[in-house]
């Protein structure tokens, strides 16, 4: 029987780790960025995982304040245009629920 030894580990930068997260984010939020438009697809599972990444290396305040949870919601005078959007998204929504399976259906057309 022998035994392994496993390989001396490296110093972990998460600083650098988190700069990349954060910086990789707004390059793909940019309207001329080839690389956003091509794996959009792509990045509901990578924002998962890089602010479960970030969860990790920081403390969930600060994921917080990067995703804009700790900004005061500003309240929507009724009867304005972005009152009249939201509403239709949330009436959609809601024609989506099927109650029952007690979720949610896609391809709502209601």
């Amino acid at each position: 029987m022998t035994s392994e030894t496993a390989a001396p580990v490296g110093p972990f930068y998460d600083a650098l780790h988190a700069n990349y997260i954060v910086t990789l984010g707004d390059k793909l939020d940019s309207p001329t960025s080839y690389e956003g438009a091509v794996t959009e697809h792509l990045r509901v599972s990578g924002v998962y995982w890089s602010l479960a990444a970030l969860a990790l290396l920081r403390n969930e305040g600060e994921v917080d304040d990067l995703m804009g949870l700790t900004k005061p919601i500003q309240a929507v005078t009724e009867g304005t245009e972005e009152n009249k959007i939201r509403s239709a998204i949330v009436d959609w929504v809601f024609q989506c629920y099927d109650a029952r399976v007690g979720g949610f259906g896609g391809n709502c057309s209601g």
